[in-house]
């Protein structure tokens, strides 16, 4: 990886016409250390291992993939007394590491995504991951119910 910044591009995805295949109103928003497209699309459509199924293993991460979906609702939410909208869209997100020998984990927990970002915000972007970062995959409380989400340490 030459740059260190992390990449960001806004697509939306809907704006193409693919003859009879129905278009998206869904916006993409992504981030990747990761600047190959053919690199990119792969990640997008096949991964090695989903993070779930590692949870309490230990990863060296070397790039990541971040992608934000922003979906329009069918029914936005509408406060009853005043009549503004309150919410009228959904985010979905996932979340793709690298390790060093190229395997590829993914997720679709918010936690762990919006703990990732937080990560690289507040510390260096994708200049921390150049020579890796080893993380501990694990499951934390979430709310008071009791609930746990995917999430990870650093180690």
């Amino acid at each position: 990886m030459e740059n260190n910044e992390l990449i960001k591009a806004e697509e939306n995805t809907g704006i193409l016409d693919f003859s009879n295949q129905s278009t998206s109103n869904v916006n993409v928003e992504t981030h990747s250390s990761i600047k190959d497209p053919k690199v990119l699309f792969n990640l997008e459509t096949n991964v090695d291992v989903k993070l779930n199924d590692i949870v309490g293993e230990s990863i060296r991460v070397k790039d990541v993939l971040i992608r934000k979906y922003y979906k329009p609702l069918d029914n936005p939410i509408i406060n009853e007394e005043t009549g503004e909208i309150e919410k009228d869209t959904e985010l979905k997100v996932s979340c793709v590491l690298i390790d060093e020998n190229g395997k590829s984990y993914a997720t679709g927990s918010k936690t762990f995504t919006f703990d990732m970002m937080k990560y690289l915000g507040q510390y260096g972007g994708a200049s921390t991951l150049k020579d890796g970062v080893d993380i501990k995959i694990i499951k934390k409380a979430v709310g008071e119910k009791g609930n746990k989400a995917l999430s990870f340490e650093l180690l």
